[in-house]
């Protein structure tokens, strides 16, 4: 048995996960501060490690985690504002269990491709739309990996000269136009809904779906995501590309005129006539599976 733990931008799940990649338990926590953020994450995976029974006797805790990874040590994860923080070690030396870390993109696009939609696709591309956007590439069967860093920061590559300021301190990144809680945020800004739940805002969306102003946004959102999945798929080529996280519960708003931007838009350098174009079979699983692998 392993433990699975996807350290989100905006929550951390947990689950005791089989060798067969089932969650047989799970608890999340929404975090809702930044002050003393990593003393938080590191009592929450403390606290419910050691309530399971026979906790010493878990083969592995796999960790995923948005932002950079390397040598088993957070380098930085710009959302939540952490940087060189050593978990694993910190884990360890309390736990007394060995624990792996990997970017959260990277261990959903492994999961999708052991487990989900990505089955079967020699060469695919993953993209997590929620707080940020996270990425992984699956090439000839294998994922795609950079030496020292994970790389493949889809999230921060430049779709707008000297546009809006990311949290990466860059302007312009594909994240701060195309990530879902940008959207959220615009979208509840702008009609004084005074909430980012996500399910409250989808409904908005879908009761106000012939409101100009709506309409604006929406078209705007889908152009500024198509032009950023069109640079991947230009440099890439993948047979299929899978969407997780949080974007996966806006199928009925976005998927659609997604799919047609990037067909009809003249953003693809090699036209094709259809684009596989996946939503994540394990949703917000996916992190949780795939950092055990």
């Amino acid at each position: 048995m392993k433990i699975g733990i996807d350290i989100g931008g905006s929550h951390i799940g947990i689950g005791l996960v089989t060798e067969e990649g089932k969650i047989i338990s799970k608890e999340e926590k929404y975090i809702t501060e930044t002050v003393n953020i990593e003393e938080k994450i590191e009592k929450f995976i403390i606290e419910k490690v050691t309530q399971i029974p026979d906790y010493k006797n878990i083969e592995l805790i796999g960790i995923a985690v948005p932002g950079t990874v390397s040598d088993n040590k957070i380098i930085k994860a710009v959302n939540l504002g952490i940087e060189n923080y050593e978990l694993a070690n910190r884990l360890e030396e309390k736990l007394h269990i060995k624990v792996k870390l990997r970017n959260d993109a990277k261990c959903s696009a492994l999961a999708e491709q052991k487990y989900g939609e990505l089955a079967g696709f020699e060469n695919s591309v993953f993209l997590c739309i929620g707080t940020g956007i996270g990425g992984a590439v699956i090439y000839n069967g294998k994922l795609l990996e950079a030496k020292g860093v994970p790389g493949f920061e889809f999230s921060h590559t430049i779709i707008q000269k000297n546009g809006k300021l990311c949290n990466c301190g860059k302007r312009g990144c594909f994240e701060v136009y195309a990530s879902l809680k940008r959207f959220k945020e615009e979208v509840s800004n702008e009609f004084n809904l005074n909430t980012m739940d996500g399910e409250k805002i989808r409904e908005f969306i879908l009761q106000n779906a012939q409101d100009i102003r709506l309409r604006y946004m929406l078209n705007n959102y889908i152009q500024d995501l198509s032009i950023g999945i069109s640079n991947i798929i230009n440099i890439f080529e993948p047979e299929a590309i899978c969407l997780g996280g949080s974007f996966a519960e806006y199928k009925d708003i976005f998927y659609e005129p997604l799919k047609r931007t990037l067909l009809d838009g003249n953003l693809l350098f090699n036209k094709r006539d259809d684009i596989i174009l996946k939503l994540a079979k394990l949703k917000n699983d996916a992190g949780i599976i795939g950092a055990t692998i």
